[in-house]
Protein backbone atom coordinates (compact mmCIF):
# COMPACT_ATOMS: atom_id res chain seq x y z
CA UNK A 1 0.00 0.00 0.00
CA UNK A 2 0.99 3.19 -1.32
CA UNK A 3 2.54 5.23 2.42
CA UNK A 4 3.46 2.00 3.74
CA UNK A 5 6.70 2.00 6.26
CA UNK A 6 9.28 0.21 4.60
CA UNK A 7 10.04 -2.99 6.68
CA UNK A 8 13.04 -2.88 8.54
CA UNK A 9 13.56 0.91 8.08
CA UNK A 10 15.23 2.88 10.86
CA UNK A 11 12.89 4.66 12.83
CA UNK A 12 13.13 8.39 12.24
CA UNK A 13 15.55 10.36 15.38
CA UNK A 14 13.25 11.19 17.52
CA UNK A 15 15.89 14.63 18.88
CA UNK A 16 15.84 17.84 17.70
CA UNK A 17 16.97 17.69 13.87
CA UNK A 18 19.32 20.77 14.42
CA UNK A 19 21.01 18.54 17.10
CA UNK A 20 21.41 15.14 14.79
CA UNK A 21 24.07 16.40 12.60
CA UNK A 22 26.47 17.83 15.51
CA UNK A 23 26.26 14.39 17.23
CA UNK A 24 26.21 11.80 13.84
CA UNK A 25 29.38 14.17 13.36
CA UNK A 26 30.71 13.83 17.08
CA UNK A 27 29.93 10.82 17.18
CA UNK A 28 31.60 9.31 13.86
CA UNK A 29 35.02 10.49 15.33
CA UNK A 30 34.50 9.35 18.65
CA UNK A 31 36.56 5.86 18.74
CA UNK A 32 39.38 8.00 16.86
CA UNK A 33 39.14 10.71 18.97
CA UNK A 34 39.46 8.49 22.38
CA UNK A 35 42.27 6.35 20.61
CA UNK A 36 44.48 9.37 20.13
CA UNK A 37 43.99 10.65 23.65
CA UNK A 38 44.49 7.28 25.54
CA UNK A 39 40.43 6.96 26.57
CA UNK A 40 40.32 3.40 27.20
CA UNK A 41 37.58 2.10 28.94
CA UNK A 42 34.28 2.35 30.81
CA UNK A 43 36.24 3.92 33.77
CA UNK A 44 38.28 6.05 31.61
CA UNK A 45 35.12 7.04 29.16
CA UNK A 46 33.12 7.74 32.10
CA UNK A 47 36.27 10.24 33.54
CA UNK A 48 36.25 11.97 30.15
CA UNK A 49 32.08 12.46 29.69
CA UNK A 50 32.95 14.18 33.29
CA UNK A 51 35.54 16.47 32.44
CA UNK A 52 33.11 17.72 29.23
CA UNK A 53 30.24 18.39 31.54
CA UNK A 54 32.36 20.59 33.60
CA UNK A 55 33.78 22.42 31.00
CA UNK A 56 29.98 22.46 28.98
CA UNK A 57 27.46 23.63 32.23
CA UNK A 58 29.75 25.15 34.38
CA UNK A 59 33.34 26.03 32.90
CA UNK A 60 32.13 27.70 29.43
CA UNK A 61 29.60 30.46 30.86
CA UNK A 62 29.27 33.47 32.97
CA UNK A 63 31.28 31.61 36.41
CA UNK A 64 34.42 33.08 33.58
CA UNK A 65 32.72 36.00 33.76
CA UNK A 66 32.72 36.09 37.59
CA UNK A 67 36.51 34.54 37.07
CA UNK A 68 37.68 37.88 35.59
CA UNK A 69 35.30 40.21 38.68
CA UNK A 70 37.04 41.54 41.79
CA UNK A 71 34.63 39.50 43.95
CA UNK A 72 35.02 36.26 42.06
CA UNK A 73 36.77 33.42 42.47
CA UNK A 74 41.19 33.46 41.17
CA UNK A 75 42.83 31.06 39.31
CA UNK A 76 43.74 28.79 42.45
CA UNK A 77 39.93 28.70 43.14
CA UNK A 78 38.73 28.28 39.32
CA UNK A 79 41.25 24.89 39.04
CA UNK A 80 40.38 23.76 42.74
CA UNK A 81 36.65 23.83 42.21
CA UNK A 82 37.31 22.45 38.48
CA UNK A 83 38.87 19.46 40.01
CA UNK A 84 35.81 19.17 42.64
CA UNK A 85 33.22 19.47 40.24
CA UNK A 86 34.88 16.78 38.42
CA UNK A 87 33.96 14.23 41.32
CA UNK A 88 30.68 15.34 41.17
CA UNK A 89 30.10 14.78 37.36
CA UNK A 90 31.42 11.68 37.38
CA UNK A 91 29.38 10.52 40.68
CA UNK A 92 26.00 12.29 38.39
CA UNK A 93 27.03 10.23 34.95
CA UNK A 94 27.20 7.17 36.79
CA UNK A 95 23.53 6.78 38.39
CA UNK A 96 21.90 4.21 36.56
CA UNK A 97 19.11 6.91 35.78
CA UNK A 98 21.05 9.80 34.07
CA UNK A 99 18.47 12.48 33.84
CA UNK A 100 18.35 12.39 37.44
CA UNK A 101 22.45 12.30 38.13
CA UNK A 102 22.35 15.69 35.62
CA UNK A 103 19.39 17.09 37.60
CA UNK A 104 21.82 16.48 40.80
CA UNK A 105 24.56 18.38 38.96
CA UNK A 106 22.35 21.22 38.36
CA UNK A 107 21.58 21.05 42.19
CA UNK A 108 25.32 20.77 42.96
CA UNK A 109 25.98 24.01 40.62
CA UNK A 110 22.94 26.27 42.03
CA UNK A 111 23.59 25.68 45.57
CA UNK A 112 24.48 28.99 47.02
CA UNK A 113 25.15 27.45 50.17
CA UNK A 114 27.79 25.14 49.31
CA UNK A 115 31.16 26.67 50.16
CA UNK A 116 33.52 26.30 46.53
CA UNK A 117 36.78 24.31 46.84
CA UNK A 118 40.00 26.91 47.74
CA UNK A 119 37.86 29.44 48.94
CA UNK A 120 37.99 29.17 52.78
CA UNK A 121 34.08 28.54 53.39
CA UNK A 122 32.84 31.91 50.17
CA UNK A 123 29.73 30.39 48.44
CA UNK A 124 28.01 30.82 44.92
CA UNK A 125 26.33 34.27 46.52
CA UNK A 126 29.91 35.42 47.69
CA UNK A 127 31.70 35.07 44.32
CA UNK A 128 28.93 35.41 42.06
CA UNK A 129 27.08 38.81 42.97
CA UNK A 130 26.21 40.74 39.97
CA UNK A 131 26.30 37.56 37.68
CA UNK A 132 24.09 35.20 39.99
CA UNK A 133 20.85 35.24 37.43
CA UNK A 134 23.22 34.73 34.31
CA UNK A 135 24.60 31.91 36.17
CA UNK A 136 21.40 30.12 36.68
CA UNK A 137 20.12 30.44 33.27
CA UNK A 138 23.81 29.12 31.81
CA UNK A 139 23.32 26.22 34.07
CA UNK A 140 20.14 24.90 33.91
CA UNK A 141 19.82 26.02 29.66
CA UNK A 142 22.65 23.73 29.32
CA UNK A 143 21.47 21.22 31.73
CA UNK A 144 18.06 21.36 29.51
CA UNK A 145 20.03 20.50 26.49
CA UNK A 146 21.83 17.81 27.53
CA UNK A 147 18.58 15.93 29.08
CA UNK A 148 17.09 16.37 25.52
CA UNK A 149 19.65 14.43 24.02
CA UNK A 150 17.76 11.00 25.71
CA UNK A 151 15.28 11.55 22.59
CA UNK A 152 18.28 11.03 19.97
CA UNK A 153 18.17 7.57 18.25
CA UNK A 154 21.02 9.19 15.45
CA UNK A 155 23.77 7.42 17.49
CA UNK A 156 23.53 5.02 20.18
CA UNK A 157 24.58 7.17 23.00
CA UNK A 158 24.49 10.70 22.27
CA UNK A 159 25.57 11.93 25.41
CA UNK A 160 28.87 10.36 25.67
CA UNK A 161 29.91 11.05 22.13
CA UNK A 162 29.00 14.64 22.67
CA UNK A 163 30.62 15.02 26.32
CA UNK A 164 33.84 13.09 25.08
CA UNK A 165 34.21 15.27 22.12
CA UNK A 166 34.21 18.43 24.67
CA UNK A 167 36.76 17.10 26.91
CA UNK A 168 39.24 15.88 23.80
CA UNK A 169 38.65 19.18 22.45
CA UNK A 170 39.24 21.72 25.32
CA UNK A 171 40.01 19.55 28.62
CA UNK A 172 42.52 17.33 27.20
CA UNK A 173 45.17 17.65 30.01
CA UNK A 174 42.63 18.10 32.82
CA UNK A 175 42.14 15.95 35.95
CA UNK A 176 40.21 13.33 34.59
CA UNK A 177 41.76 12.90 31.50
CA UNK A 178 45.15 10.79 30.51
CA UNK A 179 47.10 14.35 29.82
CA UNK A 180 46.57 14.81 33.81
CA UNK A 181 48.98 13.12 34.92
CA UNK A 182 51.39 14.31 32.53
CA UNK A 183 50.81 17.56 34.06
CA UNK A 184 51.66 15.93 37.34
CA UNK A 185 54.68 14.21 36.20
CA UNK A 186 56.22 17.63 34.80
CA UNK A 187 55.15 19.62 37.99
CA UNK A 188 57.27 16.78 39.98
CA UNK A 189 60.38 17.43 37.56
CA UNK A 190 60.32 21.49 38.42
CA UNK A 191 59.89 20.71 41.88
CA UNK A 192 63.44 18.85 41.68
CA UNK A 193 65.23 21.04 39.45
CA UNK A 194 64.49 24.83 39.82
CA UNK A 195 66.89 25.26 36.82
CA UNK A 196 64.69 22.93 34.36
CA UNK A 197 64.05 24.74 31.53
CA UNK A 198 60.54 25.03 31.64
CA UNK A 199 60.96 27.47 34.49
CA UNK A 200 61.80 29.98 31.71
CA UNK A 201 64.89 30.90 33.19
CA UNK A 202 65.16 34.21 35.57
CA UNK A 203 65.50 32.36 38.46
CA UNK A 204 61.67 31.30 38.86
CA UNK A 205 62.63 27.66 40.21
CA UNK A 206 64.53 29.10 42.94
CA UNK A 207 61.99 31.55 44.34
CA UNK A 208 59.01 29.08 43.85
CA UNK A 209 61.08 27.07 46.50
CA UNK A 210 61.71 29.52 48.33
CA UNK A 211 57.97 30.81 48.70
CA UNK A 212 56.89 27.10 48.90
CA UNK A 213 54.34 26.99 51.93
CA UNK A 214 55.49 25.37 55.22
CA UNK A 215 52.00 22.96 55.07
CA UNK A 216 53.14 21.53 51.56
CA UNK A 217 53.45 17.99 51.31
CA UNK A 218 56.97 16.30 50.43
CA UNK A 219 57.04 16.06 46.44
CA UNK A 220 56.03 12.80 46.46
CA UNK A 221 52.78 13.26 48.13
CA UNK A 222 51.99 16.41 46.44
CA UNK A 223 51.78 14.89 42.82
CA UNK A 224 49.98 11.79 44.57
CA UNK A 225 47.36 14.50 46.30
CA UNK A 226 47.20 16.21 42.99
CA UNK A 227 46.54 13.38 40.95
CA UNK A 228 43.56 12.36 42.68
CA UNK A 229 41.69 15.09 44.90
CA UNK A 230 43.57 18.46 44.26
CA UNK A 231 40.64 20.35 46.07
CA UNK A 232 41.96 18.97 49.02
CA UNK A 233 45.34 20.76 49.81
CA UNK A 234 45.33 23.98 51.64
CA UNK A 235 44.90 27.48 49.94
CA UNK A 236 48.25 28.79 50.30
CA UNK A 237 49.27 25.63 48.47
CA UNK A 238 46.75 26.29 45.95
CA UNK A 239 47.68 29.56 45.51
CA UNK A 240 51.24 28.65 45.43
CA UNK A 241 50.51 26.11 42.71
CA UNK A 242 48.41 28.53 40.73
CA UNK A 243 51.31 31.14 41.03
CA UNK A 244 54.36 29.11 40.30
CA UNK A 245 53.47 25.61 38.74
CA UNK A 246 50.76 25.04 37.11
CA UNK A 247 51.44 27.45 34.07
CA UNK A 248 54.75 25.68 33.76
CA UNK A 249 54.08 22.44 33.22
CA UNK A 250 52.69 22.66 30.25
CA UNK A 251 49.10 22.09 28.67
CA UNK A 252 46.75 23.30 29.73
CA UNK A 253 48.36 26.37 31.59
CA UNK A 254 51.28 27.79 29.62
CA UNK A 255 52.13 27.18 26.02
CA UNK A 256 55.84 25.72 26.46
CA UNK A 257 56.16 22.20 24.71
CA UNK A 258 58.26 19.85 26.67
CA UNK A 259 59.28 18.33 23.31
CA UNK A 260 62.68 17.56 25.11
CA UNK A 261 61.03 14.81 27.70
CA UNK A 262 59.01 11.70 27.01
CA UNK A 263 55.96 13.36 26.07
CA UNK A 264 56.49 14.77 22.52
CA UNK A 265 52.73 13.67 21.75
CA UNK A 266 51.74 16.93 22.90
CA UNK A 267 51.09 19.94 20.74
CA UNK A 268 49.81 23.35 21.51
CA UNK A 269 47.20 22.91 19.28
CA UNK A 270 45.35 21.34 22.20
CA UNK A 271 45.88 24.55 24.52
CA UNK A 272 42.59 25.89 25.71
CA UNK A 273 42.39 29.60 25.22
CA UNK A 274 41.92 30.42 28.44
Amino acid sequence: MAGSPVAGAAAPCRGDPRNCELLTAADGHHAERCREAGISGTEAITNAMAVGLVIDVWRNGPVEDMHCGPRGPDDAVMFAESTALHDAAVAALSQQNRAFGLLDFEKHLLDRTRPWAGTGGRTLKDLGYGFLGAYARHVMGRTNVLLGLSDHTCVADPLQALLVNTAVMFGRYHKGMPGWPVVVERIGVLLADPDHPAWRGNGRGARALREMPGETPASRQLTAVLLTAPHTLSLPVLEWLSHHLLHCAGPPYGPFSWRNESHQAEQDEYLPGR
